[in-house]
């Protein structure tokens, strides 16, 4: 089968659901313009990044050449949507990340919570030939992609701090880390760089739990 690409079938997008995208990628444009013209390269690759992510299901469609990565529903790219919204313009250029303590653990939960669901339909996507996948089978699957997902995520902040001299595994000395106790990590940024690595995988797993549980029952239902 000779390989074609297609044209983006953006009329199998729910509409409220096209327009939220259209206004999540604008936004990511926004703020990459902004962060450049502000010689903020790292947050301005990173909305960059974020808003090619944002036409995910696109290439899917496009570049999916009739297999199984096409019957992945426009519901998933809006679950995504929903985070790099709230993680990048509420939480990085709003500030929520650095005036609420909680919010980075919340956007953590989320994270497991929307790789879980996608996981999980993922799964019965890619079984669909043998038959009907397992809930066993898929919800184990939903939660590994969540953690590998948190790892994923783990490395870009471990090689953003080592080639670019950022601080976001809070592992030296900065803004990032003077609000903490230092005698309460055993006096070493490095320990406090190892808590919240540690802590943001934990959120993460919390996350898949519940997105893992929440999507047993959806499925479920629906089949009832």
């Amino acid at each position: 089968m000779a390989y074609k690409i297609k044209k983006d079938p953006i009329h199998k997008i729910p509409k409220a659901q096209l327009i939220f995208w259209l206004i999540v990628r604008l936004a990511m444009l926004i703020c990459a313009a902004y962060s450049f013209i502000c010689g903020d390269l790292v947050m301005g690759f990173e909305s960059v990044f974020c808003f090619i992510f944002t036409h995910l299901w696109d290439m899917f469609q496009i570049f999916g050449n009739g297999s199984f990565i096409e019957e992945v529903p426009p519901l998933s790219q809006t679950l995504l949507n929903v985070i790099i919204f709230i993680g990048i313009v509420i939480g990085s250029y709003f500030g929520l990340f650095d005036n609420l303590s909680w919010f980075d653990n919340f956007m953590h939960v989320l994270s497991g919570f929307v790789c879980a669901a996608f996981g999980y339909d993922f799964a019965c996507i890619i079984q669909r030939k043998k038959g009907q996948c397992a809930a066993t089978l898929a919800a184990i699957f939903a939660l590994m992609f969540a953690l590998s997902i948190a790892v994923g995520w783990e490395f870009y902040e471990f090689l953003m701090d080592t080639l670019h001299g950022t601080n976001l595994q809070l592992a030296k000395e900065g803004a990032e880390t003077a609000m903490f106790d230092l005698s309460k990590y055993r006096g070493e940024y490095g320990y406090i760089g190892l808590v919240d690595t540690m802590t943001d995988m934990m959120m993460n797993a919390c996350g898949g739990v519940i997105g893992m549980i929440f999507m047993i029952i959806i499925r479920n239902r629906k089949k009832k």
